[in-house]
């Protein structure tokens, strides 16, 4: 027994070292460029966080340069937008994750039904969500966050479920 414990003991730094991410210098030309910002740090980093900037760099690798001139612009959008605007979607996002895959698929269903609409339609349903009455949409419950599915759609009749958020791809901001 105490043999397997010697033996765990001097295997363990090699099985932590193994998972360790690489080193700077070990880094390609292309991953140095990449992640450039990082030179400095790059060495001192969590290793998992390493891993995640490596992982980051090799997608960015494998983007067209149309995804890559996309994603420029959705960072800079992301940007500029208010750390109030952020949380929204986030919070949003969270809340969408938290549906069901038969939710998920109604709803990206829907928003595609949306996008297929005539501009001048969109415009209307738009200008419809804006001008409704107060409490036209199942939003959370007083104090607290709602529960998985509820406030992400209006109901049947209308409503806006996007109450508060920043106006959808095309509307220009309030």
């Amino acid at each position: 027994m105490r043999q397997v414990l010697l033996f765990i003991s001097l295997l363990f730094p090699l099985l932590v070292f193994a998972q360790a991410a690489p080193l700077w210098d070990q880094l390609s030309d292309e991953q140095r460029q990449l992640l450039a910002p990082f030179e400095q740090s790059w060495d001192q980093l969590p290793p998992e966080r390493q891993r995640d900037l490596l992982r980051g760099a090799e997608r960015w690798q494998r983007l067209t340069p149309e995804q890559r001139e996309q994603a420029i612009q959705r960072q800079q959008e992301w940007r500029q937008r208010s750390p109030e605007e952020r949380a929204q979607i986030r919070d949003r996002f969270e809340r969408f994750r938290d549906l069901d895959p038969d939710q998920q698929r109604a709803l990206r269903e829907r928003f595609r039904d949306f996008q297929a609409m005539p501009e001048a339609e969109r415009r209307q349903l738009r200008e419809q969500f804006r001008n409704r009455p107060p409490g036209g949409f199942r939003g959370p419950p007083p104090g607290g966050r709602p529960p998985p599915g509820e406030g992400m759609m209006p109901p049947p009749g209308g409503g806006r479920p996007r109450d508060g958020l920043p106006p959808p791809p095309g509307e220009p901001r309030r």
